[in-house]
């Protein structure tokens, strides 16, 4: 650790503080926290706001604006810095919360899942771009999976809450019951801006400094600008992508498709949003371990290789039971989500850093290096729901189920191929950082 004396104090520099250590992984938790909240509180809830046919547009438009708002948002944390993006992530996840609240139909759902997902998609990206630019090294991966595990019991939370909260607010006589379910992402965002507001900007030699390694940019081409970390790194950040974008979709597909299955079958909102609650709290848990266990390359490419295969064999473990009459309606629906979310959060904090160790080498800044895996996340949560509900509509949970796991092994044969080549670079150019001062 670095000491001043306390006679010669630079001006200039913000003083280490415990509070400064830690506000911004506080402020990317409840910025996480927030998206995962919104996002993850309206499945429940959009089967008895619109057409089942619906349900996968909206959410499909979601991820679509994820996806598009995500294209702008690296370049934006790299030039302004990630604590006014995170700003402008805030007000734009209101005004979907606003859009969400006040009228069912389905045109202005559809402005409201477009905000949201626009508003959820920039609050993790500038989160995550926060923490890693003010960390370095195996604090930098500890708290990116902190920020990770507890930000994601948004989506331990947001399930039950929802459909609680909703029959709460129809026995209340309310014309638009859903507004008192999103009134509670509103607080979680209050919150956050009120933290984000206290947060010091960052010091000359911190925030400034990672940033600006990609925000020389400006004058690129298409693919340079708005894929710069693909078209610098090559194949190992899309095989990141591949495994991103695999697993982030299944879990989006069975999602969907699941609460429009247990809605089919008559379960009520607060039925299938407790339904969802053993997948939160095994996303909370892994998406931490996540982070606790990404010490090494050699380890983050282990688990990114493992995450896509272990759901291959517990899906087609689920297929052929239901094939037997093994199991209920329910029971396979929760053990599928079970297996997609633990998946999901082994990879996360994994995938997030190496993306960010790879951008670093060939002279990305952290923005785009954190748009990068966020661009295949939401690439797979806008095909995920739609697709789900085709295809289970089509051959039914389980030929579901064996859909995913034969993606599954493709990206995970993809990981074994290309990633260990990666981590042999990273550690021949000592990709590891040292601890923040």
């Amino acid at each position: 650790h670095r000491f001043e004396c306390p006679f010669r104090q630079d001006r200039h520099r913000p003083r280490t503080t415990p509070a400064n250590m830690k506000g911004p992984v506080l402020a990317a938790t409840l910025a996480v926290f927030a998206g995962c909240l919104s996002n993850t509180l309206y499945m429940p809830l959009a089967a008895f706001l619109v057409e089942r046919r619906q349900v996968g547009w909206l959410l499909s438009v979601q991820g679509l604006a994820s996806f598009f708002a995500l294209l702008h948002v690296g370049h934006a944390v790299d030039h302004f810095g990630a604590k006014p993006v995170l700003q402008q992530g805030i007000v734009g996840l209101g005004g979907g919360l606003v859009c969400s609240s006040f009228s069912s139909g389905f045109l202005v759902q559809l402005a409201g899942r477009a905000l949201c997902g626009a508003g959820s998609s920039i609050l993790f990206n500038a989160g995550m771009a926060l923490v890693m630019s003010r960390y370095t090294g195996h604090a930098r991966a500890q708290h990116v999976g902190t920020a990770l595990g507890i930000g994601t019991l948004g989506t331990l939370v947001g399930p039950p809450l929802a459909g609680y909260t909703y029959c709460l607010g129809a026995t209340w006589g309310l014309g638009e019951p859903q507004v008192v379910p999103l009134a509670a992402v509103a607080v979680v965002l209050v919150a956050a801006a009120i933290v984000l507001h206290l947060l010091p900007d960052a010091g000359p030699d911190s925030e400034a400094k990672e940033t600006l390694l990609g925000s020389v940019q400006s004058a690129d081409g298409f693919c340079s600008r708005y894929l710069g970390v693909y078209a610098a790194v090559g194949g190992p950040s899309w095989a990141i992508a591949g495994i991103l974008a695999m697993l982030f979709g299944a879990l989006s597909a069975l999602l969907c498709a699941g609460v429009l299955d247990m809605h089919r079958h008559g379960m009520s909102a607060v039925a299938i949003g407790l339904a969802t609650v053993p997948a939160g709290i095994l996303q909370a848990i892994t998406s931490h371990a996540g982070g606790s266990m990404s010490s090494s390359n050699r380890r983050k490419v282990l688990l990114l290789t493992a995450s896509p295969l272990m759901l291959a064999v517990c899906l087609t473990g689920v297929s052929v039971a239901i094939y037997a009459d093994l199991c209920a309606v329910v029971l396979p629906i929760v053990i599928s989500l079970c297996m997609a979310t633990t998946a999901c959060g082994i990879a996360d904090a994994p995938s997030i850093t190496m993306m960010a160790d790879l951008a670093k080498m060939y002279k990305r800044g952290y923005g785009e290096a954190v748009t990068a895996t966020e661009l295949a996340v939401t690439a797979g949560q806008a095909v995920g729901p739609a697709l789900g509900v085709l295809t289970v509509d089509a051959v039914g949970w389980p030929g579901l189920c064996l859909v995913i796991a034969a993606g599954a092994v493709m990206a995970g044969i993809a990981s074994a191929v290309t990633l260990p080549a990666s981590g042999f670079v990273l550690n021949s150019h000592g990709g590891a950082d040292g601890d923040m001062d």
